[in-house]
């Protein structure tokens, strides 16, 4: 199942990407089509590079990198295939799990036609339809997904109790009694009982470049609708009004839970952690350890709103009548929300428990 859902979403990734994504008319007298890779250009051309180019690796390269490398790793196990560095491949493609955002796209995708709708009159097409099969597949294989054998299948874990201390690796749990600390994992490549100490700075630094990008994130606009009536400025909080004002307020709730609420408190919480680091205390090892599998989980979710404003600005593209573009405002929040996500995933929750275990 894995193996058929990754080759299926390789296969439907140039159509959903590639093919058009929604059409769009007002009065049926001006038409606008557009397609998932347009959003890269209009963008590019409205705000700073990097938000287009994180949307264009988020949305479908890293996800089309990903099913190659499930495609060729779960191939070769299912015929026999031999197949160089496998453990790295498969390695690579679980990294790429936490950067391949097929689901948050789509549901930005759908936020996006409920926004564009309130200006024009909208069609939804065959890329669409594409995409949302490519994330739930992408569902699918998560699922069924069976990451034990898979590494067993690589290089099959020893049997034997070690009657000494051996070097282990983090990433696919090996214990290795013939190599020391610092050499390569023979099955995934990964360094082996690898040394945290020098990920709480890359963490620190992260965290704190996040914290000016708050203000410009959330006073500026990340959508500019500029119609015949005038220039109309919406923050993220102002997006929710005005969802909310068009009677999809289901809706502005998602954006203000996902928007606001979840970057603030991955920020704040982060802090914590970090704090505990430097000031560590035995007491509550374990709820912060579950904090951090609980930001690990929900940090992925924020980059819906600047994807939100990457969908809809090439939807409603009528210049001089009724345009929608990116705002000065997204490319802070995406630079915020991508910071949250290196600082999450620098961190590890072994830094707090080592200095707690050193400090007595």
């Amino acid at each position: 199942m894995p193996l058929a859902c990754a080759v299926a979403r390789f296969i439907l990734l140039p159509p959903a990407v590639f093919l058009p994504l929604m059409d769009s008319s007002i009065a049926n007298l001006l038409f606008e089509e557009t397609r998932l890779v347009t959003s890269v250009g209009t963008i590019y051309r409205e705000v700073w590079f990097p938000f287009a180019f994180g949307f264009m690796f988020l949305a479908f390269l890293f996800p089309a990198l990903r099913a190659l490398f499930q495609i060729l790793v779960l191939g070769s196990i299912r015929f026999g295939w031999p197949l160089w560095q496998r453990g790295r491949l498969f390695r690579w493609s679980e990294e790429l799990r936490t950067w391949s955002l097929t689901e948050v796209v789509v549901i930005a995708g759908v936020i996006a036609y409920v926004r564009a709708n309130i200006s024009a009159d909208i069609e939804v097409r065959v890329g669409a339809w594409c995409y949302l099969a490519v994330a739930l597949l992408a569902l699918i294989g998560q699922g069924t997904l069976d990451r034990r054998a898979i590494w067993n299948a690589i290089l099959p874990d020893s049997t034997e109790l070690p009657h000494r201390h051996v070097a282990s690796c983090d990433v696919c749990e090996m214990a290795v009694g013939t190599r020391r600390p610092g050499d390569p994992c023979p099955r995934c490549g990964s360094m082996l009982d690898r040394e945290i100490a020098p990920l709480v700075m890359p963490a620190f630094v992260a965290v704190a470049a996040a914290i000016p990008l708050c203000i410009p994130a959330y006073a500026a606009a990340v959508m500019v609708n500029d119609n015949i009536t005038g220039v109309l400025e919406h923050t993220v909080i102002g997006t929710v009004q005005l969802l909310a004002d068009r009677g999809y307020w289901q809706f502005g709730v998602i954006v203000l839970v996902a928007g606001v609420a979840i970057p603030l408190v991955e920020l704040a919480c982060l802090i914590w952690l970090l704090a505990r680091v430097r000031f560590p205390n035995r007491h509550g090892l374990v709820i912060r350890t579950r904090v951090y599998r609980l930001l690990k989980r929900l940090v992925r979710w924020p980059i819906i709103i600047p994807f939100i404003a990457a969908i809809a600005a090439p939807i409603v593209d009528f210049r001089g009548i009724d345009d929608i573009v990116a705002g000065p405002g997204a490319t802070p929040l995406f630079l915020l929300i991508a910071l949250l996500m290196f600082a999450v995933r620098w961190f590890e929750p072994k830094l707090m428990w080592k200095a707690a275990g050193e400090s007595r």
